[in-house]
């Protein structure tokens, strides 16, 4: 006979209330069925009832629902193929194994980046120009690039870096990544520009990286300059404002700035 959890709780405190122990559950197995209810459980809800808490109901659990979980992770990944698992832990207030286990189940695996070299061939450059060229030059028949701008982030030298791993699907090889040259610091150097020229640019202290909370504050920044150095491009009802999906760029935080600025 199935009986609900919630019954079997109320029969528990009942026997609690009689000062029973908690083996009366051998009781409850007899008239509902083998394993109604175990011994441990019933000592649990024992333990419960002595501190205080009498309610019977499941208390509810800390952290989001599996399905978002799920979601938010493999959103995060997505975004940097670097982040660790104890980054996402952090930032979802979710154990780390549960981090692994979802990227497991995902069928994703970290794996060295496979470096390429950084230096364009000659045909690269060339491909560059022509299309850069082709562009400039349908922009003077259909000027599609006046309400485009974008930005983007440079590191101007480096540190000595090594190979990191990144999450790729398990049949697929590792990612490539351009190799750096060897120098003793880093500073990000952070630009927008549209087709005319460079609008704003600033450049971080030494080894200061780029977060969301920041990048916000240069959106309110480049937009001062806009208004200051582009008028008509501030003015347009509509301009398409074009950046990579690193995570400052595309979180939550930035989005809501995006919709404030306008």
């Amino acid at each position: 006979m199935e009986v609900k959890k919630e019954v079997i709780r109320y029969i528990l405190q009942y026997h609690y209330d009689q000062d029973e122990k908690a083996e009366q559950a051998a009781k409850i197995c007899a008239v509902y069925g083998p394993n109604t209810v175990s011994n441990a459980t019933a000592k649990q809800w024992f333990l419960r009832f002595r501190s205080g808490n009498m309610d019977v109901e499941n208390e509810a659990r800390s952290g989001r629902p599996i399905v978002e979980n799920v979601d938010k992770i493999m959103e995060i990944v997505e975004s940097d193929w670097h982040v660790s698992t104890y980054s996402i832990a952090q930032e979802l207030k979710i154990s780390q194994k549960t981090v692994w286990n979802h990227l497991h189940k995902a069928g994703l695996k970290k794996k060295l980046d496979v470096w390429v070299p950084h230096e364009l061939t000659q045909k690269n450059l060339l491909d560059r120009i022509d299309a850069c060229d082709s562009l400039l030059k349908r922009n003077e028949i259909d000027p599609f690039l006046n309400p485009m701008g974008t930005g983007d982030e440079k590191w101007v030298t480096y540190e000595n870096n090594s190979r990191k791993r990144s999450w790729s699907n398990r049949g697929e090889p590792a990612k490539t990544i351009a190799k750096p040259g060897l120098t003793a610091k880093k500073v990000l150097l952070c630009v927008w520009w549209d087709w005319k020229g460079i609008i704003h640019y600033e450049l971080l202290s030494s080894g200061q990286t780029l977060n969301s909370d920041l990048y916000c504050q240069q959106l309110t920044r480049l937009k001062q300059a806009i208004d200051q150095k582009q008028p008509k491009l501030a003015n347009r009802k509509s301009v398409v404002f074009h950046q990579d999906n690193a995570r400052p760029h595309t979180s939550l935080t930035t989005r809501q700035k995006f919709r404030e600025l306008g």
